[in-house]
């Protein structure tokens, strides 16, 4: 009789939301609209497998390197656009 090996444990990782179109628009937006008229915007990310939030003014928005320069209090944060998951 031979023996059957047991299936290797496969651990649960989290999966990002799905995006849609509109979802996309909407995000620049409200990015464009903190950056010209100086609106605080709260920014959710999806990265290394949970959410973040920061909360500021959006200073620079770098398309090349797909940088957000958020302003929080005295702190600039950068923020990848890749994994930006909202903006409130």
């Amino acid at each position: 009789m031979t023996a059957i090996p047991k299936p290797k444990a496969s651990k649960a990782t989290a999966v990002g939301p799905k995006l849609t179109e509109t979802n996309y628009l909407e995000i620049g937006e409200r990015i464009g609209e903190s950056k010209e008229f100086g609106v605080e915007v709260e920014i959710t990310t999806f990265a290394q497998k949970r959410y973040e939030s920061v909360t500021g003014v959006v200073k620079e928005i770098e398309d090349q390197r797909g940088v957000l320069s958020v302003q929080v209090g005295y702190d600039s944060i950068k923020i990848n656009m890749n994994n930006i998951v909202s903006v409130k």
